[in-house]
């Protein structure tokens, strides 16, 4: 038996492992487009990996049908991908929000375990190989390379990642590959990216960074918020924050993002600040008002918002009006979103592969059989902080276990 692997990503190291280990006389083999697998696993985590969370839930995925997740998180779940990691040398350091590390805090290390588990179980590796797509005659798969070469297979797992980061091996040649079987690509977005927005309210403020709460807001719904270092560019907003809030804008419009620079204190907290501010700093300018508390350049451009021209107006002049307007602004900020940085700058692609067309307890395709998905090339896409990468490992373990056990019941059922 030969199960093929496109792509040496997480996903497709995860279903060779475990393809072999669960029949260690299958040829396993993958085909990786680059000079070498896994280069995207070593920028995760920001070189660190972060590859996995303990509150990894249903709710942290999106696409279509983000209920496609619930199988695969159930059997294979957080708890089996720390001991998978732990017997293949990775000890887990918890940080932050549940976010699961190396102890060491090395990508590499992550990588090079899944490297020396693949060589160990004498998994084939093809670097440098390009497919271009699969054919399918009479019940037989195989795979077609760039070169013209044909490599047939009873399984294939497509695990060629979506277009995020196309430089670390996604360039969306999956897609294309699926196309011509005849499945359905949703619309493609990035995601966990930059954010684009009208940069009239943070005119000024390129470079400047803050610790604050950020809010998704669309009309009068609140979406989501995420807390911590958010930092201003000259086209739009970063930071961690403002990536997790990015799983959730793809194909949405109209909505906005609402800063707030004080989050630990009240609006009428702030209001008794800047009152006694006023007080303490009583015949002085605007310019001054702010130093101390806010970032000089932001506090500048909260002034104007509120309608204050110049820096030069006296802060005994400032009445409960202004006060209260500028207590509002430091609070609620919004900015206009106009849409997300590129493919290029993203960890993630949203969309994908229609989800309803693979069946969430194999991960094989309805339309062909002994051809199966996993990982970002189907429509699923989830929140920072590990989801992606578990979602990775989960949708990889099932593929690789079932892209083995449906061909050895078919070999029974032929004897």
């Amino acid at each position: 038996m030969t199960v093929l692997i496109i792509g040496g990503g997480a996903a497709g190291l995860m279903a060779a492992i475990t393809a072999k280990r669960t029949d260690p006389a299958a040829e396993v083999v993958i085909a990786e487009r680059l000079d070498r697998v896994g280069k995207k696993i070593l920028a995760t985590g920001n070189g660190r990996c972060n590859f996995s969370n303990i509150n990894t839930k249903p709710v942290n995925y999106y696409g279509k049908r983000p209920s496609f997740v619930n199988n695969a998180l159930k059997e294979f779940t957080v708890a089996d991908t720390v001991n998978f990691f732990n017997g293949i040398g990775v000890f887990p350091r918890e940080e932050r929000d549940g976010r699961l590390y190396p102890y060491s805090l090395q990508a590499s290390a992550v990588l090079d375990a899944l490297r020396n588990e693949c060589e160990k179980l004498e998994i084939t590796v093809l670097s440098g190989k390009s497919v271009k797509e699969i054919s399918v005659k009479k019940g037989s798969l195989r795979a077609v390379f760039e070169n013209g070469e044909r490599l047939r297979a009873d399984s294939i797992i497509l695990a060629a990642g979506g277009c995020a980061s196309p430089a670390l091996g996604s360039d969306g040649s999956g897609y294309e590959i699926l196309k011509k079987l005849g499945h359905t690509i949703t619309p493609l977005s990035p995601a966990l990216v930059q954010v684009k927005t009208d940069t009239a309210p943070i005119k000024g403020l390129s470079g400047i960074k803050i610790e604050g709460t950020a809010t998704l807001i669309k009309g009068e719904k609140v979406l989501d918020s995420d807390s911590g270092e958010i930092l201003f560019t000259d086209y739009g907003l970063s930071g961690p924050p403002i990536f997790q809030l990015s799983a959730k804008m793809p194909f949405k419009k109209d909505i906005f993002i609402a800063l707030d620079f004080m989050a630990e204190y009240s609006l009428r907290q702030v209001f008794d600040i800047l009152e006694g501010r006023k007080k303490a700093l009583d015949g002085m300018t605007m310019e001054y008002f702010f130093t101390g508390l806010l970032n000089k350049r932001l506090g500048n451009l909260i002034s104007r918002a509120a309608g204050i021209e110049k820096l030069s107006f006296s802060v005994s002049a400032l009445d409960k009006d202004l006060l209260w307007r500028l207590a509002g602004l430091i609070k609620e900020y919004k900015i206009k979103v106009t849409g997300l940085n590129g493919f290029k700058n993203a960890q993630v692609t949203a969309g994908g592969a229609l989800t309803d067309e693979f069946s969430p307890y194999t991960m094989q395709s309805k339309f062909i059989k002994g051809l199966y998905c996993c990982g970002e090339i189907l429509d699923i896409h989830g929140d920072c902080g590990g989801y992606n990468l578990q979602w990775a490992w989960s949708s990889g373990y099932i593929a690789g276990k079932n892209a083995v056990l449906s061909e050895q019941e078919n070999y029974e059922k032929q004897q």
